[in-house]
């Protein structure tokens, strides 16, 4: 047996002698000399050994002989300075920065680190574990860009960078995240917007620093439906950017086109800080009975469990619930009652809570589902049941992970996504070793290629993408497509620039039904503010039209349904209330059911239908462009539940829509988030009668007290 290998199989219980020390020193040594310090056989020999220290599994004596093997891997957070001499303590402290006190930097991120501050655009293919979002904070803290732009794919992402900028930054940059924060100008400001968001804003000039999170997601075939967008993001930031930088993992290579090719150092690495355990379960027997054996071995250490969607997640947790995994504590049992209290009583999601089980999938309320992964980040809870959404749009991970399903909704997932489930397990400074659990075959390893269609033959691509770039930059065919498609389809140039990202057939199909209504009963679409009754219902078999056309998600699926249920979510002014009304209206006997409608319908309130009613908008103005038509405080209403705009900012920022409706009478007439965070600093909250134990943590968790 090779001393990997015995150092792979090492069980806690288990001891290493000095010559298995020894040995694994020699043979990772031998690696490095003839290699640098990314060999990865090195690396792992450095990882599992700091991991028999932490567990106590080294012989007396061998603890420092340990710390210089990182040390020559380059692993200079895990090691102690005082245990070298001057030379290389003084190499140590040169990979030293300051954020909100002293923290090291490994090797290859000062690399990286130095391209960037050089004035390099960067794109950067690096693990999971290897630590983008320091290297981001590093660039800030050296170089001080007066204006940042950060294009995140996800809300949840974007608020757990609110909380890390400010906290480290906010004395001296400004971190807008939402539309309608105001930009003056002057202050030195980090934007933290999704790609829509920035593309609302019309206010961002110069950028010094460009900063694009997962880039692979600007491929059309990641199948992420709203590439365009980032697409067109990436378009209108880069010529203004002075500096680029681009991270995600698992990229081979990547395709700008002749234009930008030559302006980015493309930067692939397998760099890790911590390695992995594939644990393969596929001849276990039953896939139930070996996972909840499997779970209840661990122990209670923090575990991810992957499963393919919503439903399979939900229905895994009450499998696992009823199989008797649990870590009941006293806060636990305060968390289940309290989602119980503010969302839905008999909520399957409010009993796992109560057994130290939650889930995390794109239904599940947005602070809620933040919340969920404050605490088991926190170790407060122990299991949480993810999908998709959490494993590309959270920064999380645990000691284990269960690969419980090998589809994302319906599809099998590709070695990419599956690599990105795998790099979950462990995290720098937390979890040195990570097991996975694998229940199928896992698919077989290709290297990912990310094609930037926008930059490399925008003229080749969309419809959309086509109508929203400068002619100049297109090919003759481009500029052709560009030219014809206003007269073979009907539609103006605006519609098609605007709205094209829904995709042009199924805007020809609305546009069509939108005439044949103005033809037969024009009131029914010519209205301003808020619609009556007949006119709501109108705008709701159109807006259907779109989330059907769009295969997107709804709850309901009738128009006088959807409208019904509009009007209900603008008149009740309790979220549970809404929530209990749904239900019972729809699905009076299955609960789940109604629950998981009830949060696909309220989901669909905030993009899809006023992103459908918006385009309805377009083409009512451009078959009377004279009418009085404006649909836009209706949408805007619908975007924010028909609540307060700063309520679903607030619930961006991790306090639940339930507790802001609560505390509404606190917080007053306010403009936005800012002004009502403010107020919130400014009481005292446990001084608030009706406040419970988890009330008091979310609020203390969003305010930063």
């Amino acid at each position: 047996m090779s001393i990997v290998e015995r150092l792979r199989k090492l069980e806690s219980a288990d001891s290493l002698t000095s010559n298995d020390v020894f040995d694994a020193i020699f043979a990772a040594g031998s690696i490095l000399s003839g290699a640098d310090r990314e060999a990865d056989s090195a690396l792992e020999i450095a990882i599992r050994l700091l991991e028999a220290r932490r567990k106590g599994q080294l012989p007396e004596g061998c603890e420092e002989a340990v710390e210089y093997l990182a040390e020559e891997c380059g692993l200079y957070p895990y090691v102690d300075p005082k245990h070298f001499g001057h030379l290389t303590r003084s190499v140590i402290e040169a990979h030293a920065i300051d954020l909100r006190g002293k923290v090291y930097l490994h090797s290859k991120q000062m690399q990286v680190l130095l391209w960037l501050l050089s004035g390099d655009n960067v794109i950067l293919s690096a693990p999971t574990s290897f630590g983008k979002s320091l290297l981001v904070d590093a660039l800030l803290a050296r170089s001080r860009p007066h204006t940042v732009v950060m294009i995140l794919p996800t809300i949840a992402l974007i608020d757990e960078a609110r909380r890390r900028l400010a906290a480290t930054f906010g004395e001296s940059y400004f971190v807008i995240t939402s539309v309608s924060d105001v930009y003056d100008g002057e202050r030195p400001t980090i934007f933290v917007l999704t790609q829509e968001r920035f593309l609302q804003r019309d206010d961002v000039g110069d950028i010094d620093l460009l900063f694009i999170d997962e880039f692979y997601k600007l491929d059309p075939d990641r199948q992420d439906g709203r590439y365009e967008t980032l697409n067109l993001a990436l378009y209108k930031a880069l010529p203004r950017a002075r500096q680029c930088f681009m991270a995600g993992p698992h990229i081979q290579t990547i395709e700008l086109g002749e234009k930008w090719a030559g302006n980015f150092r493309f930067v692939k690495t397998d760099y890790r800080t911590v390695t992995v355990n594939i644990i393969d379960r596929r001849a276990g027997g039953e896939r139930l009975a070996v996972f909840l054996s499997d779970i209840s071995a661990v122990e209670g250490q923090s575990s991810l469990v992957f499963t393919a969607s919503p439903a399979s997640a939900e229905t895994l947790m009450g499998d696992m619930l009823q199989h008797g995994v649990s870590y009941l504590s006293s806060f636990s049992s305060l968390l289940g009652d309290w989602v119980e209290r503010n969302y839905h009583m008999g909520w399957i999601v409010a009993e796992g809570c109560r057994h130290g089980v939650v889930v995390h999938h794109g239904r599940v309320p947005r602070a809620l589902g933040q919340l969920f992964v404050q605490l088991f980040d926190r170790g407060d809870i122990k299991i949480l049941i993810c999908t998709s959404t959490l494993i590309e749009g959270v920064n999380t991970s645990a000691a284990n992970v269960f690969v419980y399903d090998k589809k994302i909704s319906r599809t099998d997932f590709d070695f990419f996504s599956f690599a990105n489930i795998r790099g979950r397990v462990g995290r720098m400074m937390r979890h040195f070793v990570g097991n996975a659990y694998l229940y199928h075959e896992p698919p077989s390893e290709v290297e990912t290629r990310v094609d930037v269609p926008v930059l490399s033959d925008p003229g080749l691509s969309t419809d959309f993408l086509v109508m929203n770039v400068e002619s100049e930059e297109l090919s003759p065919i481009g500029r052709e497509r560009q030219r014809s498609l206003p007269i073979s389809t009907g539609l103006s140039e605006s519609v098609l620039r605007e709205h094209g990202g829904m995709g042009v057939e199924l805007l020809v199909d609305v546009f069509e039904r939108v005439k044949e209504v103005l033809r037969t009963d024009p009131g029914k679409l010519i209205w301003v503010r808020l619609p009556s009754f007949d006119q709501r219902r109108v705008i709701a078999e159109l807006a259907l039209r779109v989330t059907h056309g769009r295969k997107q998600p709804s709850g309901l699926h009738s128009g006088p349904r959807v409208s019904w249920a509009w009007s209900q979510l603008q008149k009740l002014n309790s979220f549970s209330a809404f929530l209990s009304w749904f239900v019972t209206t729809f699905h009076s006997a299955e609960t789940e059911k109604g629950l998981d409608a009830a949060f696909q319908f309220l989901q669909a309130c905030e993009f899809a239908f006023p992103r459908a009613i918006a385009a309805i908008e377009a083409l009512v103005m451009q078959v009377v462009p004279h009418a009085q038509v404006s649909y836009g405080l209706f949408i805007a209403g619908m975007e924010n539940w028909f609540r307060p705009s700063w309520m679903k900012e607030l619930d961006e920022a991790g306090i639940p829509i339930p507790l802001a409706e609560r505390l509404r009478m606190f917080i007053g007439q306010v403009d936005g988030k800012s002004e009502a965070l403010s107020r919130l600093k400014g009481l005292d909250l446990s001084g608030i009668s009706g406040l419970d134990a988890v009330d008091l943590y979310v609020l203390r968790s969003a305010l930063g007290s």
